[in-house]
């Protein structure tokens, strides 16, 4: 490239991982031409926010957006062209050929350091009636706006979620709490908070990627505390309907339930496909290979975000877990080294949060299950615990379970559920586990104590403890 020539970094995909490595790209290289090609209309937006403008603590959608497209150009000099699928690679020529969605013109960039973050996209289950009025799913920006927007789900009396994972359970707690429209004697609307959920999931426990079976028994009284109903064990066989609208489902025992409206949180899959078409290795569940620095195997074509793999800082091994910390992380990673940098991407451990009503459920690491499939004997202790001193008003519960690796006394993973204090923990084990932490190291390490905050005995302190003595 002549040294006359702005670098041209060209990003597929901008919402997370893309507008992290193009923000990074420029500071890097202020004088190269970065561009990003973005199918939607939107960029740079929080999704994890959308269940609670559906809720109603957020009060409208825009709220998510951090920056918008024009920032992106008055501001950084980035030029964002929305509304525009790219569609292939030519790796040999260095360009990305796309269309316009409105327009149906077709453009060809060129670019010099090219960055795939097409993100992840909902997993549709083949089933019968999927494509019935009133079936949602819940991945992208304007999935969000057409749930919040219909009148199906604003009158709905019912509505069922078809898996447990983090995404359907922020989605229950939402749907739970959203205030449906009523029609009022003589005219006019009324508000009315009743909306009857129920989950329906096919492993034996709620969030079976996240949490074992005992310690996701206390989400689930945690539910029915809350007037949902949870259905384990079971698939959905069929969505029923009457006049091209949804009115419930039956599951693989012939189950039937009445809806209103279904929402299919059933996983999401990588967009990895024009990847795969321009002889880019794939890796686990199809997401795109990628080494620490973000490198994929094609020279130039780097990978960050929900269409990419995550190396495992403990197992060592590399994985797919979707979410937005680790693309923005990645997309800085990879935004840096296109724009000629030499940075490395630590990895990650599984650190996973989310909220149920009045609980905060965290995990990092290995649960023993997965730990046993690593090929590790682990031992593991759970304690229940208090989150401030006993005396202080606002006590809240909190579970703990650790696990360490029988053999090294190393720190593998935890589990943490509470009504306060969740994340701060998780965090730290998180921490632990990127340096190696001893079980003893969590045992014994000086923790801080005042009684609004925790009991004079941290429990981590006390989890730890009991864990290592089944060493």
């Amino acid at each position: 490239m002549p040294n006359n020539e702005r670098k041209k970094i060209l990003i597929i995909g901008g919402v997370a991982a893309g507008t992290s490595a193009a923000s990074k790209a420029r500071r890097i290289d202020p004088s190269a031409d970065i561009k990003i090609i973005q199918e939607e209309n939107v960029v740079s937006y929080g999704a994890c926010g959308i269940p609670y403008v559906i809720e109603g603590l957020v009060s409208n959608f825009e709220e998510l957006i951090e920056r918008k497209a024009d920032v992106f150009k008055d501001k950084y000099d980035i030029d964002v062209i929305a509304n525009t699928s790219a569609y292939k690679i030519d790796k040999s020529n260095k360009q990305v050929h796309t269309t316009n969605l409105r327009t149906h013109e077709e453009t060809v960039f060129d670019y010099d350091s090219l960055i795939i973050a097409t993100g992840a996209r909902a997993s549709i289950p083949n089933i019968k009636g999927a494509n019935l009025r009133g079936v949602f799913f819940i991945r992208k920006y304007a999935d969000g706006v057409k749930i919040n927007d219909s009148d199906i789900t604003n009158k709905a009396q019912s509505c069922i979620i078809a898996g447990a994972g983090l995404v359907g359970l922020e989605m229950v707690e939402a749907f739970k709490k959203k205030r449906r429209l009523t029609g009022r004697s003589g005219g006019g609307s009324g508000r009315e908070s009743l909306v009857d959920v129920t989950v329906v999931e096919m492993a034996d426990h709620i969030l079976p990627t996240m949490l074992d079976k005992t310690m996701a028994k206390i989400v689930e009284k945690e539910l029915e505390a809350n007037g949902v109903k949870t259905i384990l064990g079971e698939r959905v066989e069929e969505i029923l309907g009457r006049d091209g609208k949804v009115t419930g489902i039956k599951t693989n025992t012939n189950r039937q339930i009445n809806s209103d409206f279904i929402v299919l949180g059933t996983g999401v899959r990588p967009n990895s496909e024009i990847a795969k078409d321009a002889s880019v290795e794939l890796g686990h569940s199809n997401a795109i290979k990628v080494d620490e620095y973000m490198r994929t195997n094609v020279p130039s074509i780097y990978a960050a975000g929900d269409c990419a793999t995550a190396r495992n800082y403990i197992t060592n091994k590399d994985m797919y877990l979707p979410l937005g910390t680790t693309a923005n992380k990645q997309g800085r990673v990879a935004g840096e080294n296109a724009a000629g940098g030499n940075v490395r991407f630590r990895g990650i451990a599984g650190s996973a949060i989310t909220k149920v009503f009045n609980l905060f459920i965290g995990k990092t690491g290995l649960t023993s299950q997965e730990a046993l499939t690593e090929g590790i004997d682990p031992v593991e202790e759970m304690i229940e615990d208090i989150t401030r001193a006993g005396y202080y008003p606002g006590n809240k519960p909190i579970w703990i379970k650790i696990v360490a690796d029988r053999k090294t006394s190393k720190v593998l993973g935890a589990q943490i559920i509470g009504g306060e204090g969740v994340k701060e923990r998780v965090d730290l084990i998180a921490l632990g586990l990127l340096l190696k932490a001893d079980i003893r190291d969590l045992a014994g390490y000086d923790a801080c104590y005042v009684p609004p905050a925790s009991p004079v005995w941290e429990p981590i302190n006390i989890a730890a403890s009991q864990t290592a003595k089944q060493l």
